[in-house]
């Protein structure tokens, strides 16, 4: 059974890089001299959508939909997120300007090209999520299942490694003569 608290409080890191980026965008935006308020606007209106598919996807590692760690199935997962994300983004920002909210033209290529992009924020993404995940999982796996669960399957997968290493004898110092 599905912990609704565990589930939020395993979520944090990823959700905190949707978070991060919302603030990245609308900092950008302010240094690129709009207005306070469609800075904020232009950070929530990317932010809220990253944390929410970002939570999302830790949802579905922590259930075990997808393997932890694993870049395929995040870049599938982003392919569709990312470009809705920015979708969003795109009629809350019109919205902003216009007082209308509107859909970019062409929304199919609008759509198609983010996914094409969405790889590089895919990488970004898990390589965020897991560095703060290594620092938040641990702190929560007393309490957290699916803490626990993770950070198991990493230390699980170090092992592994660390054994793989030790017998192609890669882990062995070389001797000077």
């Amino acid at each position: 059974m599905a912990s609704y608290k565990q589930l939020a409080e395993y979520s944090v890191p990823a959700a905190s890089v949707g978070a991060a980026a919302g603030l990245i965008a609308g900092g950008l935006a302010g240094f690129a001299g709009q207005p306070l308020g469609w800075a904020v606007m232009t950070g929530l209106g990317l932010g809220v959508p990253l944390v929410l598919f970002g939570a999302g996807y830790a949802v579905l590692a922590a259930l075990g939909k997808v393997p932890a760690g694993v870049f395929a199935p995040a870049a599938v997962y982003w392919a569709v997120a990312f470009p809705l994300s920015l979708l969003v983004h795109a009629v809350v920002t019109s919205w902003v300007i216009t007082g209308t909210p509107g859909l970019p033209p062409e929304v199919g290529k609008f759509l198609a090209f983010r996914a094409l992009v969405s790889m590089g924020f895919a990488i970004g993404f898990l390589w965020m999520h897991e560095q703060i995940g290594r620092l938040w999982w641990p702190r929560i796996l007393d309490h957290n299942q699916y803490a626990r669960r993770t950070v198991e399957a990493y230390s699980h997968l170090a092992a592994a490694l660390e054994a793989r290493k030790a017998a192609t004898g890669r882990g062995r110092k070389k001797r000077v003569a």
